[in-house]
């Protein structure tokens, strides 16, 4: 892995645990779920300042390059949260359908 990627590995965790801190002194993200985009801010700051560690693993998996590890590892988990996300979504949405339509059926009850 080369020193300009390690760089670049070390500045975007940073950026990212910058904007998350941010984010949740605005309170535009809970806590609880800030703690995960902490955790994968330290796991890419580690894989950059121990890149044996990337060297290892992509030996043990078969990749030919450990940065292709790293960057399929941190596409593969951002897959993952997204799918997460989009389940609560689509769970938090039938909720305020099903919210709405029994406001509205109170409102025609008090009529």
């Amino acid at each position: 892995m080369s020193g300009t990627l390690r760089i670049w590995l070390i500045v975007g965790a940073l950026v990212l645990f910058a904007i998350v801190c941010v984010a949740v002194r605005r309170e535009r993200i809970r806590v609880s779920d800030s703690a995960f985009w902490v955790v994968f801010s330290l796991v890419i700051i580690f894989f950059a300042i121990f890149p044996q560690v990337a060297y290892w693993l992509s030996d043990l998996v078969g990749v030919h390059s450990p940065s292709n590890l790293v960057f399929a590892v941190i596409i593969g988990i951002l897959i993952l949260i997204d799918m997460a996300s989009s389940a609560k979504i689509s769970r938090l949405t039938a909720k305020l359908e099903e919210l709405s339509s029994r406001l509205a059926l109170d409102e025609d009850n008090e009529d």
